[in-house]
């Protein structure tokens, strides 16, 4: 299949190609032409905005948390296609492929390192950094893109559920690899995130949106939570903490969220990633907000209009993080929190439920004041690991990682039917358990070109 057929790099080419031109020093040349020279180079194009600021607020969409009150029926447009889980986001062929071809963009910047640097002028020291930074960067990609497109992990089955190609060219003209299994994605993965850590920097303190040891370990340990390996993702989970950042962000002692650090320099962060549009307002559900105990800090540092926390009116509270400035924006990546509550859960899983209290404590205790804080107890497995799963809800909410909880809970039998409504309580969508939709769509932009076989609605 030899076409103008790279539709990943198709449909991103005119970002790349506006980035550029904001770079002086690089000019985008089609069809993988080598424009890079030095490890400078090269280090530069790590830190382009793509990366660092480029998720998909599209992922916030799909969750349960979310709420719009405000939505027709029928839902037009396709962020009403996403929130109701629409088996495609847009009929135009000509469309850009939403999520898609975001993280297969970004992925495009990865590989551009990882087939160029050997050339680069530079020490052979730079280059295996930055090898390693682009192999750490593409693996964490791919973990988005294998639990979008493939069905949840399950080792019975994953060598046969079909996922998404695996893609190491930059080249406009190479021809699309066919879409690898579930399996094969994961473990391109794990190999990706093996081979970087011997190269990877011991931290990254100056800048935590660029890879370090640590951060390569925060993504295998969220690899492994996804393929419910708990026993592994609990190890990396704390070779992750040993080796990097280990304080969590104390709420307890902050008046508002004013001294928060900006993300790049945020103590906890240790693999930092924000989306497209940090600014982005969030609708919670009203069911959402009711699991939140009225003195958690989070709630009156992120959220607005909490009025006397009755919350009766659909729509009027909104989750604004940074509406003070840039500073406390959500990190979408990886924080030493979600590290202790994959220890956590790893613990429970295990029946070690004096582990699991105990990381379970080491993060709420910093999200209330002293004087509010009550420790949470309980003897009970289930118990225990339904209130480190609410935990994970309260701390990640809208940073793009709901949706994955939902899905490998899903997998479990924990997920009870979502449903969407519209402003009048006539239902626009739902997600019942073990729903196809938990496994999106290959977009039929890329299909166009693709003789693929398409996942089922």
């Amino acid at each position: 299949m030899k076409q103008f057929t790279s539709i990943w790099i198709a449909y991103m080419l005119p970002a790349v190609c506006m980035l550029a031109a904001c770079d002086n020093y690089l000019d985008i040349q089609p069809k993988g032409e080598k424009i890079l020279t030095t490890t400078e180079d090269y280090d530069q194009w790590l830190n382009n905005t793509t990366l660092a600021s480029g998720l998909p607020n599209d992922l916030n969409r799909l969750a349960d948390n979310v709420d719009n009150p405000t939505i027709g029926n029928p839902p037009t447009g396709i962020n009403d296609f996403e929130y109701t889980w629409q088996p495609q986001f847009s009929l135009d062929v000509n469309a850009n492929p939403a999520i898609w071809s975001t993280f297969y963009s970004r992925i495009y910047y990865y590989n551009t390192v990882l087939k160029g640097i050997d050339e680069a002028t530079g020490t052979d020291a730079e280059k295996q950094r930055l090898r390693a930074e682009a192999l750490l960067g593409r693996a964490a990609d791919n973990l988005y893109l294998v639990n979008l497109y493939g069905k949840a992990y399950n080792a019975a089955s994953a060598s046969q559920d079909l996922a998404v190609p695996f893609v190491t060219s930059n080249d406009l003209e190479d021809d699309v690899p066919a879409r690898g299994t579930v399996l094969e994605i994961y473990n391109h993965i794990l190999e990706d995130l093996n081979a970087a850590i011997p190269s990877l920097p011991e931290n990254n303190n100056n800048n935590r949106f660029r890879g370090s040891v640590a951060a390569a370990y925060s993504v295998l340990a969220r690899t492994y939570l996804y393929m419910h390996e708990y026993e592994n993702a609990g190890k990396n989970a704390q070779l992750a903490l040993d080796k990097g950042p280990n304080q969590i962000q104390d709420y307890s002692t902050m008046v508002n969220r004013n001294s928060i650090a900006f993300l790049a320099y945020r103590s906890d962060a240790i693999f930092a990633q924000s989306c497209l549009a940090p600014a982005t307002r969030e609708t919670p559900s009203m069911p959402f907000l009711l699991t939140f105990d009225k003195a958690d800090k989070r709630l009156n540092f992120f959220y607005t209009n909490l009025g006397d926390y009755s919350f009766l009116v659909r729509g009027k509270v909104q989750y604004q993080p940074n509406n003070t400035g840039a500073a406390s924006n959500p990190n979408w990546g990886t924080t030493v929190a979600e590290m202790r509550l994959i220890i956590a859960e790893a613990a429970v899983r295990a029946n070690d439920l004096t582990t699991a209290l105990s990381q379970l404590d080491s993060v709420r205790k910093c999200r209330f004041n002293a004087t509010d804080y009550n420790k949470y107890e309980s003897g009970a497995q289930e118990e225990v690991l339904q209130k480190i799963l609410m935990e994970r809800s309260f701390e990640f909410p809208y940073c793009g990682m709901r949706w994955f909880d939902m899905k490998r809970l899903d997998a479990e039998g924990r997920m009870p039917e979502v449903t969407r409504y519209d402003g009048q309580g006539n239902i626009v969508g739902s997600l019942p358990p073990h729903s196809n939709k938990y496994t999106l769509q290959i977009p039929l932009q890329v299909l166009y070109y693709n003789n693929w076989p398409q996942n089922p609605e």
